[in-house]
């Protein structure tokens, strides 16, 4: 739901003011094409203000915090941009060799996870987030995460109701 979506990036927002540059490129050069499109939101945010956010944090949430690196999050309720979104997100993926993980059908939402896999962690995570109705996400996550720990971060992508 685009609901969830802009208050996760609410979140990060009030928790992370400061931006700063992302661990993927392409993504970052993308949210900052993309955020000139009308209806369309971009957030980065990295590794020291993801330290501070973790001190922030519920006790149960700090872990989490401390895999990651970066994110970056572009939020789009311009179903006009999504084609073009939706496509260059598609070529990133690809160019950077990421592997699908899963993909989850909620009532209101699906996500695809895509991650990037080094020494038994994954270095990249891409989650997109489509709404059945309308709006689509892109969070993109830079750390060490071990796969016996996406579950982690798929609490933070999913704030409770």
């Amino acid at each position: 739901n685009l609901v969830y979506m802009k208050r996760f990036i609410l979140l990060i927002a009030l928790l992370l003011p400061m931006l700063v540059s992302a661990q993927i490129p392409a993504i970052e050069k993308l949210g900052k094409e993309a955020k000139r499109q009308k209806g369309v939101e971009y957030e980065s945010v990295g590794s020291f203000m993801l330290g501070m956010a973790s001190k922030m944090a519920p006790k149960e949430q700090r872990a989490t915090f401390e895999m990651l690196d970066h994110i970056d999050m572009i939020v789009s309720e311009d179903n006009t941009y999504l084609a073009t979104l939706e496509t260059r997100l598609k070529a990133i993926i690809r160019d950077l060799g990421a592997s699908f993980i899963v993909k989850t059908d909620e009532e209101k939402t699906t996500h695809e996870v895509y991650g990037v896999k080094s020494g038994g962690v994954f270095t990249q995570l891409i989650i997109i987030t489509k709404g059945k109705a309308k709006g689509y996400a892109v969070t993109a996550m830079s750390g060490k995460i071990p796969e016996s720990r996406l579950g982690e971060i798929a609490k933070l992508s999913h704030p409770k109701k």
